[in-house]
């Protein structure tokens, strides 16, 4: 009969059973096939490693769903905001004697060739004209922003001068501020747009949306032009010259949209000309006709 406590007795036979155990894997530990271990494991915990996931799971579901529900309520009360807004601004409009906005009228064209400027096109061909309801001075854009309007009307093409054309100017705004300027297209040191005739005094900062502006006579207003990309100072030193980088992609049109321009002041009083056209030099021999090079880099 042992002379030890049943408890003791245990915490020895436990003790014992240990040290064994011990002592066999330090002798045949190194025989014991690794893999098969990892497999038995493996098998043993999956379902631990199984629920451990699932409430993760359930954990972070649960965090977002409150983040979504709480984003929901300030969306709900934004829109409500808006469309109080919008059901305003029609009645402050007509109080103020101020033209009703209007909707575009979109008219899908396939570009069919893009004319050849150097070293980006200043032209494209369209597969609408005349017979679609296309007329000289419609604007000309893509899903991304304005590219130009359209200069010359056949029954079942027409052409578009694009903003790559230094004969082409557009009255625009910086979205945020309301700061208006003269878009146009410079080539020399290098090509590029930008946007003229804004006042040293005015906050322009790098990065704001550039549209176009209800002083056009020619484009309909608050069509994305591009974005602020640099900004510097005239050859006077007197104004800015603000580097816009365009919206659309010039050199890889396949698709645009023909909107109809502003129309003429139901008065009848003409509007201030905002926007102007170079003139060609007297004396300056016309352009040589170039060919067209089509959207995949062949010419036709």
């Amino acid at each position: 009969m042992s002379i030890l406590p049943p408890a003791e007795r245990r915490s020895v036979v436990l003790v014992t059973a240990y040290a064994a155990l011990s002592l066999l894997l330090l002798v045949i530990g190194e025989r014991i096939p690794a893999t098969w271990l990892r497999g038995t494991g493996a098998v043993l915990f999956a379902p631990f490693d199984r629920a451990a996931a699932q409430f993760d799971r359930m954990a972070t579901s649960w965090t977002e769903t409150a983040a979504l529900h709480e984003r929901i309520a300030r969306l709900e009360v934004e829109n409500a905001r808006l469309r109080l807004m919008a059901a305003e601004t029609p009645r402050l409009r007509a109080q103020l004697g101020l033209p009703a906005w209007r909707g575009l009228a979109l008219k899908p064209v396939e570009v069919l060739a893009l004319g050849g400027g150097d070293p980006m096109p200043d032209a494209a061909t369209l597969s609408a004209g005349r017979n679609a309801g296309v007329q000289v001075g419609d604007a000309v854009l893509t899903s991304d922003g304005l590219i130009g309007r359209v200069t010359e009307v056949w029954p079942e093409l027409s052409r578009a001068t694009l903003l790559t054309d230094a004969n082409q100017a557009v009255a625009c705004e910086v979205e945020t501020t309301g700061v208006h300027g003269i878009l146009k297209f410079v080539a020399a040191p290098r090509p590029r747009l930008v946007l003229s005739a804004v006042a040293i005094a005015d906050t322009v900062r790098v990065g704001e949306l550039v549209v176009t502006s209800d002083l056009s006579l020619r484009y309909p207003r608050g069509v994305p032009v591009g974005t602020v990309a640099r900004i510097d100072r005239d050859a006077t030193g007197l104004m800015q010259e603000i580097e816009i980088a365009p919206a659309a992609r010039l050199a890889r049109l396949r698709h645009a949209f023909v909107a109809p321009g502003p129309r003429p002041p139901a008065d009848g009083i003409p509007r201030p000309k905002l926007e102007f056209e170079p003139q060609r030099v007297r004396g300056e021999k016309p352009p040589v006709a170039r060919a067209d090079r089509d959207t995949t880099g062949g010419t036709r």
